[in-house]
């Protein structure tokens, strides 16, 4: 097929972006890669647009998914659903389908609202997240990581601790409640270089041209082509897991919107079984297991007493038979 013009991408304009658009085809090839689960070869076509709603996967975030509608002059109508979008490096995106759509094709697109709004969840609050553990503590995120069931960020930090996870995570959610903007903006490289001597952005990506600049208000700048919402606000709540040493530093697991509820939600079912386990409300859950711990440590000292007097009873010597 004739090479394609690089798409517009229409979720660069703000917020989460537009999630349904009309586009045309203009390029289309088989992936002669894919393989399936089984190890079998699949068929697997790539498909540009000359615009798309569609995140590509980069950057820690995850692509879109959704799907792509063409309708034959004959009122037919075939819908295929886009199951990955990757950008390649000359800035081309391309779309995963099972069945080519032919170059010329005018079809309408669909991106998942769910996942969408998942991911620039994760992504701004990540982008807070980060921006509290630097204010705060000083702490350098040096990478991002959005998978479907946890996000994570890793800190160039020697140690942190219980007391400044919780001194983040609740500077973090004051500034969800103030529900600051989120605004996006195209500005020069020049004019990027000069917010970086300025100390506005904390590094820039090694391209040329224009770049975009996303605004968190009063908090930071941030040089990112990802998703995001509109306002802190929408991130819905921040909610900090768990962290653990890595090589580079901490490694930082959290949650926001829909998933801290979700995680919430299990981790207290949890505590409600193990507490209808041990016959104790979860208030007391800790202090029934250290009890549980201490009582384990005495059976064992007692066992290990016991089977010190039997070894030295049976090396008494028996009474002769008589």
């Amino acid at each position: 097929m004739a090479g394609s013009s690089v798409a517009e991408r229409l979720y660069y304009d703000g917020g989460d972006g537009a999630l349904e658009f009309r586009a045309v085809v203009t390029d289309v090839r088989l992936d002669s890669t894919a393989m399936g689960e089984g190890g079998q070869k699949e068929q697997v076509w790539q498909v540009a647009l000359d615009r798309t709603a569609f995140y590509p996967e980069g950057g820690g975030q995850p692509w879109d998914t959704g799907s792509l509608v063409a309708t034959a002059r004959s009122g037919a109508v075939l819908e295929v659903g886009v199951e990955r979008v990757v950008e390649d490096e000359a800035g081309e995106v391309w779309h995963y389908v099972r069945k080519p759509l032919p170059q010329g094709t005018e079809v309408a697109g669909r991106v998942d609202a769910e996942r969408r709004m998942d991911h620039a969840q994760q992504h701004t609050g990540q982008h807070l997240l980060s921006a509290m553990f630097l204010r705060e503590i000083g702490a350098r995120t040096v990478s991002f990581h959005l998978g479907a069931d946890s996000a994570t960020i890793d800190l160039a930090v020697e140690r942190v601790t219980e007391e400044e996870l919780r001194l983040v995570e609740t500077a973090a959610n004051r500034l969800i409640y103030e529900d600051r903007a989120v605004r996006p903006r195209w500005v020069s490289r020049d004019e990027a270089e000069a917010m970086l001597t300025r100390g506005e952005l904390r590094k820039l990506p090694e391209r040329s041209g224009a770049m975009r600049i996303v605004e968190m208000e009063g908090v930071e700048f941030n040089a990112c082509g990802g998703t995001h919402v509109r306002s802190t606000g929408a991130i819905g709540g921040l909610l900090v897991r768990r962290v653990e040493k890595v090589k580079q530093g901490w490694r930082v697991e959290f949650c926001c919107g829909l998933r801290a509820v979700k995680a919430s939600g299990r981790e207290y079912a949890r505590l409600r079984e193990l507490g209808a386990l041990l016959s104790v409300g979860s208030a007391d859950l800790a202090a029934r297991v250290a009890g549980l711990i201490e009582d384990k440590k005495a059976a064992a000292k007692e066992l290990k007493r016991l089977e010190k007097e039997l070894r030295a009873s049976s090396q008494l010597p028996q009474a002769p038979d008589r």
